[in-house]
């Protein structure tokens, strides 16, 4: 028998209960707040992204690339900056697949086709099973409604610039640099990450509802550059910085002897 995986806690209130944290559109910034010093913008959107520590959420994924289109119902656990859990739902709530990062660890379990894979969570990696071909913190961000890389307020290296109705912000982080520019609330509203070869991914921001004293996305779109490949996630419902139990980033290893284990990395293991 296939070992019992433990579904996401709050999933159910995910899905039935009205009072899960969607409340009207309001924007939490006026248009008159774009006239403040990009340095005030800057330190909003870092204590923004410092008062998140999680994100709960259900959503419609469509996905459209090379490979073909379809659309999947998860159940989505992030908790910034290297963590997600992913579970990809039946039309009456049951798991069919799982997918866990913790750092640079990655497993992913398929209830459906008895399969259980685990390896590092490299761009290749995710990009063949999250359809992101991203790092794991870059990707949870993105999940997360916050920019792929954080904004250090420190770093001489970060820009702002002045456009019609908008702020752009440039930073670097690691290997990795980013565009960024605001919507008329001083949100980020759009954006692009790239490295050393161009850039890898263009990320827009819709939808923004006012959530916890904040501004959360419900539609996240995700456009790979090089593929033309397009992943669009709709959170139905959301909650955030609810407490996460650490076991839950944790997908151990079936011991049924009938799940086919696989290396993420390099086909089947013994």
């Amino acid at each position: 028998m296939i070992r019992a995986v433990r579904p996401l806690a709050g999933a159910a209130c995910l899905v039935l209960a009205a009072a899960c944290g969607v409340v009207p559109k309001a924007p939490l910034v006026s248009p008159s707040d774009l006239a403040s010093s990009p340095q005030d913008l800057l330190g909003r959107l870092a204590g923004d992204e410092s008062r998140l520590t999680s994100v709960r959420g259900l959503a419609t994924v469509l996905y459209r690339g090379a490979a073909g289109s379809g659309s999947a119902l998860q159940a989505i656990v992030v908790a910034p900056p290297d963590r997600a859990r992913l579970e990809t739902l039946s039309p009456i709530g049951t798991t069919l697949l799982v997918l866990t990062i913790r750092g640079d660890d990655l497993r992913v379990h398929s209830l459906i086709r008895h399969e259980y894979g685990e390896g590092r969570a490299t761009r290749e990696t995710l990009g063949r099973l999250a359809k992101v071909p991203l790092p794991p913190e870059p990707l949870v961000r993105l999940l997360a409604g916050l920019p792929p890389l954080p904004l250090r307020l420190d770093d001489p290296r970060v820009r702002t610039s002045r456009g019609p109705g908008t702020v752009q912000v440039d930073s670097v982080d690691g290997a990795f640099w980013q565009q960024l520019w605001t919507g008329p609330d001083g949100s980020v509203d759009h954006g692009v990450l790239g490295d050393a070869t161009g850039p890898l991914l263009r990320f827009q921001f819709a939808d923004r509802q006012a959530l916890e004293h904040t501004s959360f996305p419900f539609e996240i779109r995700l456009e790979e550059t090089t593929a033309s490949a397009t992943l669009i996630i709709r959170y139905q419902k959301v909650r955030l910085n609810l407490p996460v139990e650490a076991d839950l980033f944790e997908l151990p290893r079936p011991t049924d002897g009938q799940t086919r284990i696989l290396d993420l990395e390099g086909g089947p293991q013994p």
